[in-house]
């Protein structure tokens, strides 16, 4: 059905959104504290996590 369509004059699409970021204001909110958040891991030194080296020299 689609070779039935006029398409003379129409541009090919690459991507079928416009392409364009939506940009919008950027809010700082805490949702859980720091606390409740290294709850969840098991290796953190009370500040930040530790995750597995991924990254060799």
């Amino acid at each position: 059905k689609l070779n039935e369509l006029d398409t003379e004059g129409v541009k090919p699409l690459i991507y079928m959104t416009s392409g364009e970021n939506v940009w919008r204001e950027d809010v700082v909110k805490q949702e859980i504290s720091v606390e409740d958040g290294l709850k969840n891991s098991n290796k953190h030194n009370k500040q930040f996590f530790f995750v597995p080296k991924i990254i060799e020299k």
